[in-house]
């Protein structure tokens, strides 16, 4: 990792112009905090408060992706300035955290119709509850209480899920709740080519492209490192072998994985409003 202290070389210029991008990201994630800390229900008659049907939220699960995107990004910000530090993979990991929340927050909301929106927020309902059964069902815990408590929180789930079966019904889905699985690669290509146009195989590459060096930062995956060998430190060793010294990059990373992120929580934000209101008065 690299610090900056007196007497280093200056940044490259293509670093001194995206932390002036940064400052105006930054500007943008403090609104969106700021709503985050007070938010404000979608109004009686709007498309967002008709979205929702007893038994299946469609807003919440969206806000709550909204907020923890924007919280992301506030963090990843925050901790730049306040260690001068560019940290190898950490900031890819938080950056992949901010997107694909933000992903998932356009992905449900940007369907024209009501329909597919209520049925996408209960895919992504469905694919919750089946993650935590799995998650609780295959934990090792130890006899008695435990086990009791273990089982008790499967009974609700199971309920919850026979719930979300009877909405799936109730919207003419015949699928089996209990088997339903998200496709988060599948919903970020499909939010690219919504938000950067179908044919524009530039935009949407690079959208996946980031997508997936946070998966690989994310993940401590070893190509990660291994594919930016050119543009690190290389320490030859006494032994004749070397040592390469991973530093984080501003200007072909972070920067884009931020602003990708940014840009995808900016479009969640302009749905949410647009649906969030009445638009029709009486």
């Amino acid at each position: 990792m690299t610090k900056r202290r007196p007497g280093r070389q200056p940044p490259p210029p293509e670093n001194n112009e995206w932390l002036r991008r940064l400052d105006r990201i930054s500007e943008a994630v403090h609104a969106w905090r700021k709503r985050a800390a007070n938010p404000m229900s979608p109004e009686p008659g709007s498309s967002l408060a008709a979205d929702s049907v007893d038994g299946l939220s469609v807003e919440n699960p969206v806000w709550y992706s909204m907020c923890i995107s924007s919280e992301h990004l506030d963090f990843a910000i925050d901790a730049m300035r306040a260690t001068s530090t560019m940290y190898p993979t950490a900031y890819m990991t938080v950056a992949r955290t901010a997107f694909v929340a933000a992903v998932n927050a356009v992905w449900v909301l940007a369907p024209p119709t009501r329909q597919e929106r209520r049925e996408r927020a209960l895919r992504l309902r469905a694919d919750d509850l089946r993650v935590q059964v799995t998650s609780f069902r295959d934990m090792q815990i130890p006899e008695g209480k435990p086990e009791e408590a273990r089982a008790g929180l499967l009974e609700q789930l199971r309920e919850r899920q026979a719930s979300l079966q009877r909405v799936a019904v109730a919207l003419g889905l015949r699928e089996d709740v209990t088997k339903i699985r998200f496709h988060q690669t599948g919903a970020i290509d499909w939010v690219a080519q919504h938000m950067h146009g179908i044919d524009d195989d530039l935009l949407i590459g690079a959208t996946q492209a980031i997508w997936r060096s946070g998966s690989a930062a994310a993940h401590a995956q070893y190509h990660f490192g291994v594919m930016r060998l050119d543009r690190n430190e290389v320490v030859r060793e006494e032994s004749g072998g070397s040592i390469v010294r991973l530093r984080g990059d501003l200007n072909n990373d972070v920067g884009p994985a931020i602003a990708a992120a940014t840009m995808t929580l900016s479009e969640a934000f302009r749905l949410y409003d647009l649906r969030r209101v009445a638009h029709v008065r009486s």
